[in-house]
């Protein structure tokens, strides 16, 4: 395959994946107008048929007849019961899938908040770190120095700096960028983090 071969193939894939994405933006933005618009309709005739029956009680609290003879008082209930059933599933949709964006939404941020510490202290058990290798990763993960996690714990820089690296080394990693990245990928894709090699 030619340079040139290769930088039209590189080109047109992106841009198949630019004109998809716009049109992945595009057809999110018509389904939305869509679902307004159907809400909209789906309460100006819950709104008309709230309207019809409050009319109707209150023709039947003060005995008012409002039957005529191109009015057919039977036909117009069954049309407005009939009506609201559309309306209703629309509405009953749309609140389904509110509540499943909600649950996915709680699911987000319980990973974000206090589940994060639950998933650290997993991986932590995962790679059997000891107590005190426990508290000093979790001090690295908070950003802590080596000289600050010494004065914390009452003990030497050079004895921290050790418990460090083994924690490093249980880990996996290369550093405390990479630890701390380990568990932030967590927050990024919503998704465990796989086990480094």
């Amino acid at each position: 395959m030619t340079t040139e071969c290769i930088w039209c193939s590189y080109y047109d894939n992106r841009t198949f994946l630019h004109v998809g994405l716009e049109t992945r933006n595009m057809l999110t933005k018509h389904k939305d107008a869509f679902e307004v618009k159907s809400l909209i309709i789906s309460f100006v005739i819950i709104a008309i048929c709230e309207t019809f029956f409050v009319l109707d009680v209150v023709a039947d609290i003060f005995y008012i007849d409002i039957s005529t003879s191109w009015f057919d008082h039977s036909l117009i209930e069954l049309i407005t019961t009939v009506t609201l059933a559309p309306a209703l599933i629309v509405i009953g949709l749309r609140i389904r899938r509110l509540l499943r964006e909600h649950r996915e939404a709680q699911n987000s941020v319980r990973v974000a908040s206090g589940e994060l510490l639950a998933v650290i202290y997993a991986r932590f058990e995962e790679w059997q770190l000891s107590p005190s290798e426990n508290d000093i990763a979790l001090l690295l993960i908070k950003g802590f120095s080596a000289q600050e996690i010494a004065d914390l714990r009452s003990t030497r820089v050079g004895t921290v700096k050790s418990q460090s690296s083994t924690v490093y080394q249980k880990a996996g990693v290369r550093g405390r960028h990479e630890l701390v990245a380990f568990f932030v990928e967590d927050l990024l894709v919503g998704e465990p983090a796989p086990t480094p090699n």
